[in-house]
């Protein structure tokens, strides 16, 4: 791409040095522009297919960034449910040790039992109510060994219940943190595919930047262009010093007849690719290819050929300074040097030179300096 940028720029110098000096004939102009005329078309549809091509890598671009733009909700959506998670998790890991510590208290109650029992050594319950003094004293005995041996096995109840429940709690507590794996994963596969994504940008970036550097040089290319052209209206006009008509710039006819539309005029704008200020030094007018394009005003034909960004284009002298100019012609039908009457059909609509479709870009021009052309109508 580097190279056929280099291409480019070259044809178009060489396009630039084809613009003569004062005093060079228009005739040594339309001889050179003509022998190099192919290889710029070449270069120019090179240019047109590349502009498409960063055309569509702007769209793909904005479809990119709304898919990273969806992307990160869903991790933004992930990382609220991680959170949630967490939270349960570190609830049920209170109450587990809770439970734990209750359980253990309730064990050290059964160990303390259990010591006192093998430290007053085996005991017969028959043996304990025999030796009762009386049968008061043996009811009285009788009772204690039931609540004795019913708070053992209340006790071994409710251990077994504990149990239970730090096990369930368990199973509980990896269940969450088994989902809590699996939306981490999740997570981590988002962030990967967003990851891929914001690379691919990064490239789409990178090609359009290259693709704007390349319209930025084209742009340049024809403003550079549009300064020898008024070098060359001066030195024209200079040699001829013809006057205007009478009637001056009344009733100046309207290039197109038919087609008033203009889609970008004259003036400062901000350019769509670029999104920078550049100066239009025209008016452009829609229409379809092959519209017949009239001159204004009556005039004498100063230049025609391929001139760079401009395309196809003619130059007629008005006298008193004033010129006009026709550029991105499919046709020429006039020839240097030629008279022209008001209303004739000079050239037809096209889409040569650095255009992006059918449209006729009209200039208006004081001594070679672009005015507003709708300062005449």
């Amino acid at each position: 791409m580097r190279r056929k940028a280099t291409a480019l720029l070259l044809m178009a110098a060489l396009a630039l040095g084809t613009v003569p000096a004062h005093g060079a004939s228009v005739d040594d102009l339309q001889r050179q522009q003509q022998q190099l005329q192919q290889n710029i078309q070449e270069q120019q549809k090179l240019l047109q297919q590349k502009n498409d091509e960063g055309e569509a890598l702007l769209q793909q671009l904005q479809q990119i960034e709304e898919d990273i733009r969806q992307k990160q909700a869903q991790i933004a959506s992930l990382d609220q449910q991680l959170a949630a998670a967490q939270g349960r998790v570190q609830q049920v890991a209170a109450e587990l040790q809770k439970a734990e510590a209750a359980q253990e208290t309730r064990m050290s109650i059964l160990r303390s039992r259990l010591k006192d029992i093998y430290q007053v050594g085996r005991v017969n319950y028959l043996e304990v109510l025999l030796q009762s003094t009386s049968l008061e004293d043996f009811l009285v005995r009788l009772e204690l060994l039931t609540k004795i041996a019913r708070g053992d096995i209340n006790l071994i109840d409710e251990i077994k219940a504990e149990k239970a429940k730090i096990a369930a709690q368990k199973a509980e507590l990896e269940a969450e943190r088994d989902h809590i794996a699996q939306l981490r994963r999740q997570a981590d596969n988002e962030r990967v595919q967003l990851a891929s994504r914001q690379e691919n940008q990064r490239q789409l970036l990178a090609q359009v930047e290259q693709e704007k550097k390349r319209v930025a040089a084209a742009l340049d290319e024809m403003e550079a262009t549009a300064r020898q052209i008024a070098a060359k209206i001066r030195a024209e006009q200079a040699k001829s010093n013809r006057k205007l008509s009478p009637s001056g710039t009344k009733g100046m006819l309207w290039p197109l007849p038919g087609y008033t539309q203009i889609s970008s005029p004259f003036g400062w704008r901000i350019h769509p690719l670029l999104k920078t200020n550049r100066f239009h030094d025209g008016v452009d007018l829609p229409a379809p290819a092959g519209t017949e394009v009239i001159a204004p005003l009556d005039g004498q034909v100063i230049s025609t050929g391929y001139l760079g960004g401009y395309g196809n284009h003619i130059v007629i002298d008005h006298g008193g300074g004033l010129s006009t100019m026709y550029a991105h012609l499919s046709a020429i039908l006039v020839q240097n040097g030629q008279e022209v009457k008001k209303g004739q059909v000079i050239g037809r609509v096209g889409s040569t030179g650095w255009s992006t479709g059918p449209h006729l870009h009209f200039m208006v021009l004081l001594q070679g300096e672009p005015t507003n052309p709708m300062n005449y109508y």
